[in-house]
């Protein structure tokens, strides 16, 4: 009899996982973020008979609670068990974009932007059988968020009027703008409201990712320690926040470059002062993979982060190596400042920021 009351208990409880006559398969995190994706999902279809309808698709961004797309299918047929939803039916489909910020970005760009979703699909027979519905939640973010990169975190610099510059997100629409905020931080204030309502510079419908220091701000103190973060946005819509990097203004440590004792390790420069190259660039690089060639780049921090072209092949060996980079062959300008980038293998980018001499008098 328990045998019996059993098998009973798991029919019910299978019926009650099918109680329609199909289910759709979406994964939203995967393929929700464009409006391209939406075409990948399945319908299975369990009723034992083909049938033919339409598919409606409705996706709502819980947050702001707006509708964001409505799409309806041409007719298509559903045979028996699992099927894939053509991609001629996809591209058949009509779309209507309600009235409002986000349905806006999507129609413009066809990327969803970071939000919390909920994607109801449901597919209505044209004969007389039961329609069904099936409803996935999605928490979509930024493939890859945005990121500051100079002033670096916890930097010492001797700039008071310093460039800054970020690494936009993933994906970057045309439309994408930036809001920066900078202020003193000050011991036992909340940071984020400070940034919020007192920042020192604010500069806000951003194009680029390198902004000069404002005219109009004051010059930055020596000893006195900033606190910065970049937000993206578009429509009004906040696509990605930076995190709140800090850096100190310092000049009075500011070590030049020692020409005959210059080979510091390369990691060691990224959070001291500028670096003061004399017609050489000089520091020391831990090759572990037996990679044959630096991967490195130059660039301005000022007028853009303009690339250096025509960068010199670095050959390395295996284990410590001494690099020399020289400056002079390149269009670089006395008393510039400069950012070379390094990849090492399989390891994040390192930054260091230098200023260019042609003579060590200086």
């Amino acid at each position: 009899m328990l045998r019996y009351l059993i098998i009973t208990l798991l029919t019910v409880s299978m019926l009650g996982k099918v109680s329609g006559q199909g289910n759709f398969v979406f994964i939203g995190e995967v393929y929700g973020r464009t409006l391209d994706g939406l075409a990948n999902f399945q319908i299975q279809n369990f009723s034992g008979q083909a049938h033919q309808g339409k598919v409606y698709l409705t996706v709502k961004e819980n947050i702001s609670k707006n509708v964001v797309v409505n799409m309806v299918s041409p007719l298509i047929t559903l045979s028996q068990g699992n099927n894939q939803f053509p991609v001629s039916a996809y591209t058949g489909s009509s779309f209507s974009f309600p009235n409002n910020a986000m349905a806006a970005i999507v129609s413009q760009t066809r990327n969803f932007p970071p939000g919390e979703y909920t994607y109801t699909f449901r597919f209505q027979p044209n004969d007389k059988s039961d329609d069904f519905e099936s409803v996935v939640d999605a928490n979509i973010q930024p493939l890859v968020p945005i990121n500051l990169i100079s002033p670096a975190d916890q930097d010492k610099i001797c700039e008071k009027r310093p460039p800054l510059s970020w690494q936009p997100p993933v994906p970057y629409p045309p439309s994408m703008r930036f809001r920066l905020q900078l202020t003193e931080k000050k011991r036992g204030s909340d940071i984020e409201n400070l940034l919020m309502s007192a920042p020192l510079v604010l500069l806000d419908n951003i194009p680029s990712t390198t902004v000069s220091y404002p005219s109009y701000a004051p010059d930055l103190q020596e000893g006195h320690t900033y606190v910065w973060q970049v937000i993206a946005y578009q429509n009004g819509i906040i696509l990605s926040k930076s995190d709140i990097w800090e850096f100190t203004v310092q000049c009075s440590d500011s070590a030049k470059a020692n020409p005959n004792d210059s080979y510091r390790e390369l990691r060691e420069l990224v959070n001291g002062n500028y670096y003061y190259a004399t017609t050489y660039l000089k520091f020391s690089y831990q090759n572990h993979y037996n990679i044959r060639k630096l991967d490195y780049e130059i660039y301005e921090t000022e007028g853009g982060s303009k690339k250096i072209k025509n960068l010199p092949d670095i050959p390395l060996n295996p284990g410590h190596n001494k690099i020399d980079i020289d400056l002079s062959q390149l269009d670089l300008e006395e008393g510039k400042h400069y950012i070379i980038k390094v990849y090492p293998f399989n390891e994040p980018a390192v930054i260091v920021r230098f200023v260019y001499q042609e003579n060590s008098n200086q």
